[in-house]
């Protein structure tokens, strides 16, 4: 369990969580070492024991991990270092068999959804303790700017369905899921707005800041899409002595709670799932 792949994906979830804390990035050297370890660790292994089958187990572990990596981005689940990082971690979940590497694959994966869930909230709440006094007053502002058009219409269709509830418990339970929704969708856009949008220098942008807003310059418009700035968006906006962007969620620490999660408990789980199965 704690061999030498434990001890570098370890080592290197821990740095990657690091530099997104501070930085909102991980390096692109550092998942590429990861992954280039990982399978020399592999070829070494390979050789010495004779058994060349856990080259192939690892080429399938790859593929699989690159079709994740892809649903992730393009689902805009994780940002680009994030998606790269669960492809590092490749080799980890190579077992004996290609059955055995997906379900290693799939409990990782579930892992990661649930630590990134629980650790999503919480951060969330961290932010919103820090600044809850201009996010409520943000919530505000919001409530009165979207009332006419939308959340008027959303609450009185909740509350409606909230009145039938007297005949079933669906409507009742639908009801109150839009009213909950409601309110959540307005406290996230809320906290995006207050905690997560800085203005920075043109000159200090980096290649994948997220722009709040489209900006025209020297008669091009630098769409605010997914996948954040290019180095080409990045020269042109250098001059600007202010960019509004957004952060995102440093999500490299859920990496850390699911790798430890699934190093300590996956054992459990597999218990469990073959009891209910």
């Amino acid at each position: 369990m704690f061999g030498f792949l434990f001890w570098l994906f370890l080592a290197g979830i821990i740095v990657a969580s690091l530099q997104d804390l501070k930085r909102k990035e991980v390096d692109n050297w550092l998942n590429l070492f990861l992954l280039a370890s990982g399978f020399i660790f592999i070829f070494y292994k390979a050789i010495f024991s004779g058994d060349t089958s856990i080259i192939f187990q690892a080429g399938f572990a790859l593929v699989f991990m690159f079709i994740f990596e892809n649903i992730f981005y393009y689902g805009r689940v994780f940002a680009g270092g994030d998606a790269k990082l669960l492809v590092a971690m490749t080799v980890f979940f190579v077992g004996v068999s290609f059955n055995v590497t997906l379900i290693n694959i799939g409990i990782f994966l579930l892992f990661l959804m649930f630590s990134g869930s629980i650790y999503g909230i919480i951060y969330s709440l961290v932010l919103y303790i820090k600044d809850f006094k201009k996010i409520n007053k943000e919530v505000s502002k919001m409530v009165k700017q979207e009332w006419d058009s939308k959340i008027r219409w959303i609450l009185f269709g909740s509350c409606f369905l909230i009145v039938l509830g007297i005949f079933s418990r669906l409507f009742f339970l639908a009801g109150a899921f839009g009213i909950l929704f409601t309110f959540l969708f307005i406290s996230a856009k809320a906290l995006e707005n207050i905690s997560m949008v800085q203005n920075i220098s043109g000159s200090n942008l980096r290649e994948g800041d997220w722009l709040v807003n489209d900006i025209k310059i020297k008669g091009k418009t630098i769409k605010a899409d997914w996948e954040g700035l290019s180095l080409a968006n990045i020269e042109l906006l250098k001059g600007k002595k202010k960019v509004k962007i957004k952060s995102g969620l440093p999500f490299v620490p859920a990496f850390l709670i699911a790798f430890l999660s699934y190093v300590f408990l996956k054992d459990a789980v597999m218990m469990f799932l073959q009891r209910m199965f």
